[in-house]
């Protein structure tokens, strides 16, 4: 009975904090106490954007949820205690490349090649929690994600996200030391991180990329609500410095339709303080085994002008089965203040608008 239990709390820990692939399937192999698993996507997406300068078609990867290769494993260690390891590795259909990946939390770090990208941690769990240690979501990204109806994938995908100045752990960090709750609060989970930077010191850049971060709320039933806040330090320049996010993010689920919210702030304290603010409002609608899905969400900061970019998005996800889907996805954007964010790659003038699509095909594996 308590092996039992013990597996599913050490499944449920790995695959918590919204894990879009905890929803895979998996080809798995075990023995004695301790199972690993094999989980993938291969999610491929006829994108268009058209601008008032340029348009642009392409194929890519990723238009409805991010294509990836892992593996993942448990470990039963005995006494209530277990271990557990998560690879993934991100992919891009379109060519067969896969993601890059940043080292040690700097802007100039980034680097290609077959890594593993999205998340490479190692974790031990008790009654008590879990200790995860490695490269993963920050927890101050996971209301982004969590409240997004296209889950920042594609030409949907919010503009709290398109356009945050967030800085190279917006979404993900390595070298991160994180403690998650246990998943039998009654509903209340949290989770805490500290990352380092790992660079020489004494350096007048010896803090770049070291930061923490935290996220705490509460889940039950159709209800869930989050708050998440966390901070990345960097040297204070004309173009850069300490960089603190904060949100907010909730959902409700009223079965015949699933709306969600979030509000958002990042700050630059760079010579010249940056400030930025969006927010977002959308909604899932189950149309039998298959889904619509609509959202608003606008992003701007405080720079000259104030520029700000709104945007429309419409799609529906057609479900061949639990593993094969096609989609497609349409969304607008407005700018003011001499904003000129764009859809798919299409370029536009300074306060014009932007439309795109995606046609696209998800296999879960």
């Amino acid at each position: 009975m308590r092996r039992a239990t013990l597996a599913t709390f050490a499944w449920g820990a790995l695959c918590a904090a919204g894990m879009a692939s905890a929803q895979t399937s998996a080809v798995q192999s075990s023995g004695g106490g301790s199972s690993v698993t094999v989980f993938g996507i291969a999610d491929v997406t006829l994108g268009h954007g058209s601008g008032s300068i340029a348009s642009q078609s392409q194929l890519y990867s990723g238009g409805n949820t991010s294509s990836r290769l892992g593996f993942r494993g448990v470990e039963d260690l005995g006494g209530g205690m277990a271990a557990g390891f998560w690879l993934e590795a991100g992919l891009d259909i379109d060519d067969g490349s896969t993601g890059s990946t940043n080292i040690n939390n700097q802007s100039n770090g980034s680097v290609g090649g077959f890594n593993f990208n999205r998340r490479a941690t190692v974790s031990l769990m008790d009654f008590w929690g879990e200790m995860r240690l490695g490269r993963d979501f920050t927890a101050h990204y996971r209301n982004r994600t969590d409240v997004d109806p296209f889950g920042n994938n594609g030409a949907g995908t919010s503009q709290p996200q398109a356009g945050s100045i967030g800085g190279p752990t917006s979404t993900r960090a390595s070298n991160i030391v994180a403690y998650f709750l246990p998943p039998n609060l009654g509903g209340f989970f949290g989770e805490v991180q500290y990352y380092f930077g790992e660079n020489g010191s004494p350096s007048p850049i010896e803090d770049d990329g070291t930061g923490y971060s935290g996220r705490v709320g509460y889940a039950n039933g159709p209800f869930a609500i989050a708050l998440a806040a966390g901070r990345t330090k960097f040297a204070h320049t004309a173009t850069n410095g300490d960089i603190d996010s904060a949100n907010i993010g909730a959902s409700w689920d009223f079965k015949v339709v699933k709306v969600m919210g979030g509000y958002y702030r990042d700050k630059v304290d760079k010579l010249g303080e940056l400030t930025g603010t969006g927010y977002l409002v959308g909604a899932i609608v189950p149309f039998g085994f298959d889904q619509i899905k609509v959202s608003w969400s606008t992003y701007g900061t405080d720079a000259a002008g104030d520029p700000t970019a709104r945007k429309w998005a419409f799609g529906y996800v057609y479900n061949f089965s639990k593993r094969t889907a096609v989609y497609a996805t349409y969304a607008r954007v407005s700018n003011s203040g001499g904003s000129t964010t764009a859809l798919n790659g299409s370029l536009t003038d300074a306060n014009r608008s932007s439309n795109g699509y995606d046609l696209g095909m998800k296999l879960v594996f």
